[in-house]
């Protein structure tokens, strides 16, 4: 049997033939086992070990889908271990060999299966311990081991089926895709999350965390299930995903109220000195009991007294309670208590329905004075602006009052806070990407190129925000057998606009980022489209609270608040870092899903700028802009820089136009060790460069960004070939090299390139090449080009001094890449140099 174990291939699960219908586990009681005797120990045993020799036997003709490139575990094989209902469920777990014993559930005839996963190198101890059973006794006279196997019915070879617990039956048709519940030990989860990327699978992040356990969702067919699982050892069990809001929206009010309740009562409020989203909108409901204690009364304002600050249509309601607490469905769900970090705030700016309409000339002035409202009630609050309405059916190609103002606010230039060349507070603003609008006919919507962006999104300073989906189930759905979903998993939702129809040299890159904002349901003719399908949509608080406490929410408006909840997330565990760096956290942590890099893949940078202006840099993650993973090393920047200067005479006064005044360089402690080691490993490099600009939207800004811009800047990376000097020298023509260095090689391992992210205040690319390659690219030069402060000379703004904030990282594929662990001592980057630069850059 020894040697016989050694030859065998443990790599793979199977799949099975048979079906299994697996039920629900009851409890039972236990079965005393003080009276059998060492006979049935020693017969049961025997049975026990052939059945375990079979079992290894069967394992041993699978091909295997055990992959050492892919996975970061051991090897291991799962056994199908069947209990007698005679007696209680032994403990079949050794944590010294990671023998676990879980997703248990009851067969048919009563007894209890479950799945018993062995590595690889734990076989002969299992062989050993069921050996004992059959041969060996202890001094009472019993089999040893007998406590654990004497229950224990059946071992047969298991597969994935092994691991399913649900009530339903398992999937049986290998290309369907669907969304798993993988129940996995919380300690191993992220190495499950890090698998099923490099498998290119679909991750819902917004999972459920329980002590020890996190439930993870995974899009795949059963055939890809199977390649994860011989691939990680995290997953214990799973299940079909079932959360949708269609499961809430169906009940009863009463029912949506014991809901409700329930999840107040598992609510930590925040603090009130918590940072807060300031909702812009219709008003909210404060009186809703998910609300109120995020939500104080004082903090619910309105442009004009008369308005009242209560919700008059539902939407400002719907936002605060996406922005709090992000898909309901999911906390509903759940039975964790929820620790809230963030508060909430409402300015009421649009008139109820009985007043008289907004003008759009005066949008900007009142959304300025609906920031000044928030700020005057609670001065020393940090805060997020949030807000979903735009002006509709109007492109936000070109700049317009509108969207100048969000700038004002963000750069702290509104009127009154300017001092001299001093601005005011800087402050973050988020803003929906705007909607398609609905229609049943597909046909009305079929050229996206028709819906771009709607004023005022294309705001240089605030984050756009677009939607994207992973709602594609509509098996729960009633009275739609047949019906299809319009967007893939993972892909851009069908509710969002674009700016691919914008000039690209003068409009920033817009959306930047997208959250979910729900499918669109397709008849099964393909000639008629339905929005707001409750399986399609996200969950959140209703206006109605004795109809509707909860209800569906779709569209960019939702993505909007959700991306408004994690800025005021990031604040809350930070506090202190600027909101050019929080802009640029959720930017740099934005990644595309698998659908949309497989649009992405193989395309030149110019259809890959189309792409980016339509699902942004992707969907950013809470823990991805909180924390590098070990596999991965960021280095943040905040300081500030002169742009330009004007030159001084014998006598200290200045003369002349004002050029270009400094560069700084930075020298990044890269792990050269082991990039080299890597040698042509795969290896990313992502550069995020955030400011706020301070806009000026009159003369010729409409068509000469230069003339928008109070100052721009951009980043350039050292290439392979230069040295120190050669790379200032290409940076900063004023550093004369002694010798002319060679002409740089050409650089196009990057996604965009310079020229197609120029446009806007952040600029985030990708670098991805061989790590051999990046080893020598130590230095980066972050340096001014022109804006209007250079150019109005009256106005004395050439004195003034700008903030950025700088995000670099390197990730590659692979456990063994310790990126992180080679520059632990030299983490705190700084600024190398300060030197004048030549006024024709």
């Amino acid at each position: 049997m020894e040697d016989a174990t050694k030859a065998l291939n443990y790599n793979l699960p199977h799949f099975r033939v048979e079906a299994f219908q697996s039920g629900h586990l009851y409890r039972r009681p236990n079965k005393d086992l003080s009276g059998m005797t060492s006979s049935r120990g020693v017969s049961h045993g025997k049975k026990l070990r052939d059945k375990l020799m079979l079992a290894f036997q069967a394992a041993a003709g699978n091909n295997g889908f055990y992959d050492s490139d892919i996975s970061e575990s051991r090897p291991a094989i799962y056994l199908e271990v069947s209990i007698s209902a005679e007696f209680s469920i032994p403990d079949l777990n050794w944590n010294s060999q990671d023998i676990r014993f879980s997703a248990l559930r009851v067969a048919e005839d009563g007894e209890v299966v479950g799945a018993l996963y062995v590595p690889e190198d734990a076989v002969e101890f299992l062989t050993l311990k069921v050996q004992e059973y059959a041969e060996e006794t202890v001094e009472s006279g019993k089999a040893k081991n007998e406590l654990k196997f004497a229950p224990v019915e059946d071992i047969t070879v298991g597969d994935i089926e092994s691991l399913w617990t649900d009530s339903r039956s398992f999937p049986r048709d290998m290309t369907k895709h669907l969304w798993w519940e993988c129940w996995c030990i919380s300690s191993r989860s992220e190495k499950l999350r890090r698998i099923a990327r490099k498998l290119k699978l679909r991750i819902n992040e917004a999972g459920l965390s329980f002590p020890d356990t996190e439930v993870l969702l995974v899009y795949a067919n059963p055939l890809e299930m199977s390649i994860l699982i011989s691939n990680t050892d995290a997953v214990e069990e799973l299940r079909k995903a079932t959360d949708n809001p269609y499961f809430f929206t169906r009940l009863t009010p009463s029912e949506k109220e014991s809901w409700v309740a329930d999840l107040v009562g598992r609510v930590v409020p925040p603090s009130i000195d918590c940072p807060a989203v300031c909702v812009l909108d219709n008003g909210v409901n404060q009186g809703h009991p998910l609300l109120q204690c995020a939500l104080a009364l004082e903090d619910c304002q309105s442009i004009h007294s008369d308005w009242g600050s209560d919700d008059h249509d539902g939407h400002g309601t719907n936002m605060a309670g996406t922005a709090l607490y992000g898909d309901l469905t999911f906390a509903l769900a759940d039975q964790r208590n929820i620790s809230l970090n963030i508060r909430l705030e409402s300015v009421k700016f649009i008139p109820p329905p009985n007043w008289s309409r907004n003008e759009p000339s005066s949008y900007g002035v009142i959304t300025q004075a609906a920031v000044a409202l928030a700020e005057t009630q609670a001065s020393g609050r940090k805060r997020v602006f949030c807000m979903a309405i735009s002006n509709e059916d109007v492109s936000g190609e070109r700049p317009t009052t509108w969207s100048s103002a969000i700038d004002q606010i963000c750069s702290g230039s509104m009127l009154g806070e300017l001092d001299g060349d001093q601005s005011g507070p800087k402050r973050l603003f988020i803003l929906s990407a705007g909607n398609v609008p609905d229609s049943s006919d597909p046909d009305d919507v079929s050229d996206l190129d028709e819906f771009p962006i709607e004023d005022p999104g294309q705001s240089w300073n605030a984050i756009a925000v677009g939607g994207f989906t992973d709602k594609v189930d509509l098996s729960d759905q009633p009275k739609m057998d047949g019906w299809g979903v319009l967007a893939e998993v993972g892909g851009q939702s069908p509710y969002s606009r674009i700016s691919t129809d914008w000039q690209h040299s003068r409009s920033p890159i817009k959306p930047e980022i997208v959250f979910e904002a729900g499918n669109k349901a397709i008849s099964p003719d393909g000639r008629e489209l339905l929005s707001g399908v409750p399986a399609l949509s996200i969950l959140t608080t209703g206006k109605n609270l004795t109809k509707n406490p909860i209800e569906e929410f779709w569209a960019t408006s939702s993505a909007t608040a959700q991306a408004a909840g994690l800025a005021a997330e990031i604040m809350a565990r930070f506090p202190e870092l600027w909101p050019e760096t929080i802009r640029a956290l959720i930017i740099h942590s934005a990644q595309w899903t698998p659908a949309m890099l497989a649009k992405l893949r193989g395309k030149t940078k110019k259809e890959c700028i189309m792409l980016a202006r339509q699902f942004g840099y992707g969907v950013p993650q809470l823990e991805r802009a909180l924390a590098s993973a070990q596999n991965d090393l960021a280095l943040i920047s905040e300081t500030y820089i002169q742009p330009f200067k004007k030159e001084l005479n014998d006598k200290g006064r200045e003369i002349g136009s004002p050029s270009f005044n400094e560069v700084h360089y930075y020298d990044l402690p890269w792990p050269k060790g082991e990039l080299e080691r890597l040698e042509n490993r795969e290896v990313q490099l992502k550069i995020t460069l955030s400011y706020f600009i301070e806009p000026s939207p009159g003369e010729m800004a409409q068509v000469i960004p230069a003339r928008y811009q109070s100052y721009g800047l951009r980043f350039e990376l050292k290439r392979k070939s230069d040295t120190d000097s050669d790379f200032k020298h290409r940076i900063n023509k004023l550093e004369k090299a002694e010798i002319k260095p060679q002409p740089a090689e050409v650089d196009n391992n990057w996604t965009f390139g310079s020229k197609s992210i120029a446009a806007g205040s952040v600029h985030s690319d990708v670098w991805i090449g061989h790590a051999i390659d990046l080893a020598a690219r130590d230095k980066i030069a972050v340096y001014p080009v022109s804006g209007w402060w250079r150019y109005r000379t009256h106005l004395n703004r050439h004195r003034s001094k700008a903030r950025y904030s700088l995000i670099i990282s390197i990730s590659s594929k692979g456990e063994d890449v310790q990126l992180y662990a080679e520059i632990a001592n030299k983490i705190a980057t700084h600024v190398e140099a300060v030197v004048p630069i030549e006024a024709s850059i």
